[in-house]
């Protein structure tokens, strides 16, 4: 079953947007205080903690299923360690389907005041509603939906009520039982009161004295968690059984993706100060750790990862975020070399790696914010050292938005994003077409700084086509889905909840910049293991496809 679901105010708004194209290209406006997203992260003055510096992410999803992604942003409380904790907390924020958001958090029953990092929407009971994993420095929080805007704590009868410091989060259905399952990182053991706690000493990074408190290397290394899906409401702790725990890394990101094109979704984690873990789904609820054999086990801070097939050879790859000094990364997928799956980094090749050295990257994402049809990428940047002069706050620095061609990538945030060319300290960051118009649109949440909305413009007369799928057999919104859109002799290929970012989600549905060309069929490999083709689907609308 195929079906346009853009609302007729969108479609207007689309056809309006096309006929003033502005002659300079495709922009992104920063229109948070416009739309009503009114947020300031964190409060109070800082206290020199190491959760407070991770800062916090934020997620897209349509908890209500009106079409439109709304947006839950995590907060952060005063000291840390301090008994008395103020708001406000989390905040879930509904989208009016006008280009403006109304704080719905207290009528929804998801304010949350805690050390929060991350979250995830995830329909976990299939019954066709979006439910929200948060985490935190206090380990975490799951919220049902309970259908009528509010949402019920069900984190201890769930069996999630796991202490310690989780960061990412992500749902995928690892035993293809057609229920979602849950995998969380974890960072270190983290003291709530620092003065009893001995450490080392100072060290010094870049000329700069850091804190032991601030230093990860400080701490041991909290294991992760994955969760299977009982099918009752109830989760099953396995990390150990199916082999992911990763016990020695300090994790803060991971994405689930099929990347060996085996119809089951692998693991890559990102860790910080440790060695990131590649594990493949072997199928029988184990993985194997194939970190080394991929050659995808590289020892840098890893804090943002980002998948797509960005060269378009129907490989899936992934760029990963690293900390100041060691460039970020571009894993191009290699295929099976040697009766192995194996990756290269291609970063310095396309011109990602040595422009990204001087700053710390966050939260990231492959986009095509000018529907050329070639991909592109925006990553948040911001560091953890202290300013020398002023050591209350952080250093700010300015983010990415790298356009992509056949040369490499060029950044253009000065051009095309002016608000990504001003210094902040930015962490989470995640995409959606927030107002339905074809292109899409940028979120940023900056630590103990404000919430950013930067909305693309001018990219909507060139074709495009975005995907919702609803799955029949298995869990609705079919995570793990994986199609091709054949159109001019490309073929354009994407997962669905394969993306990652930093402690943040993405909106689920596709998005596929066209240029001038005309898509000539979709194919679509469901988690169920069904196959369907749809033919000479319509541009320029968002389609919600149904398994047949």
């Amino acid at each position: 079953m195929v079906g346009p679901i853009l609302g007729a105010a969108a479609c207007r708004r689309a056809e309006k947007s096309a006929r003033g194209v502005s002659p300079a290209g495709p922009r992104f406006r920063e229109v948070a205080a416009a739309s009503g997203l009114d947020f300031h992260h964190s409060y109070g003055p800082r206290t020199h903690a190491l959760p407070e510096d991770m800062g916090s992410g934020l997620a897209w999803g349509d908890y209500d299923n009106d079409g439109y992604p709304d947006l839950y942003v995590v907060n952060q409380p005063g000291a840390w360690g301090s008994a008395q904790r103020h708001g406000p907390g989390n905040r879930l924020f509904h989208n009016q389907r006008d280009g403006t958001f109304r704080d719905v958090t207290d009528a929804a029953g998801l304010e949350l005041v805690h050390f929060g990092m991350g979250a995830a929407w995830g329909d976990w009971n299939n019954d066709g509603l979006l439910d929200l994993c948060v985490t935190g420095a206090d380990g975490l929080h799951l919220y049902r939906n309970l259908g009528n805007g509010r949402f019920r704590d069900v984190t201890r009868a769930a069996g999630l009520n796991h202490p310690g410091w989780c960061t990412s989060a992500v749902w995928f259905d690892f035993d293809n039982d057609g229920w979602l399952d849950l995998y969380v990182c974890r960072y270190v053991r983290y003291p709530s009161d620092l003065s009893a706690f001995r450490f080392a000493g100072v060290s010094r990074q870049y000329g700069l004295e850091v804190p032991p408190q601030l230093n990860p290397q400080s701490f041991t290394a909290e294991p992760n968690l994955l969760f299977r899906n009982n099918r009752d409401g109830t989760f099953t702790e396995v990390a150990h059984r199916a082999g992911v725990t990763d016990a020695h890394g300090r994790s803060l990101v991971v994405t689930a993706a099929d990347f060996h094109r085996d119809g089951r979704l692998d693991l890559y984690v990102g860790n910080d100060l440790s060695m990131n873990r590649f594990f493949l789904n072997r199928g029988d609820g184990h993985f194997l750790d194939r970190s080394a054999q991929t050659w995808t086990a590289e020892n840098k801070g890893t804090m943002g990862l980002a998948v797509a097939d960005y060269n378009q050879d129907g490989e899936l790859d992934f760029f990963a975020a690293h900390w100041l000094g060691e460039g970020d990364s571009l894993y191009q997928n290699l295929g099976v070399v040697s009766g192995q799956l194996a990756f290269t980094d291609v970063a310095a090749d396309v011109r990602l790696a040595y422009v990204t050295l001087p700053v710390v990257g966050w939260g990231c994402g492959w986009l095509d914010y000018d529907n050329d049809g070639v991909l592109d990428l925006v990553v948040a940047n911001g560091s953890t050292l202290e300013n020398p002069e002023h050591p209350e706050i952080l250093q700010p620095e300015k983010s990415f938005l790298f356009h992509g061609s056949a040369n490499g990538f060029t950044n253009v945030a000065a051009a095309a994003a002016p608000a990504l060319d001003v210094p902040r300290v930015a962490r989470g960051l995640a995409l959606a077409d927030y107002d339905r118009d074809g292109d899409l649109d940028v979120a940023i949440l900056c630590n103990r700084g404000p919430l950013l909305l930067l909305r693309a413009d001018g990219a909507e007369s060139r074709n495009w086509l975005q995907l919702q799928l609803a799955g029949r057999r298995g869990h609705p919104s079919a995570i793990g889905a994986r199609v091709r859109l054949h159109a001019g002799g490309k073929v354009y290929f994407q997962q669905v909840g394969a993306q990652g970012s930093y402690l943040s989600q993405h909106d689920l549905p596709l998005h596929f910049g066209l240029g001038e060309e005309k898509p000539e069929r979709i194919e679509i490999a469901w988690p169920s293991g069904r196959h369907q083709t749809i033919a000479h689907p319509p541009v320029r609308q968002l389609l919600r496809i149904v398994e047949d």
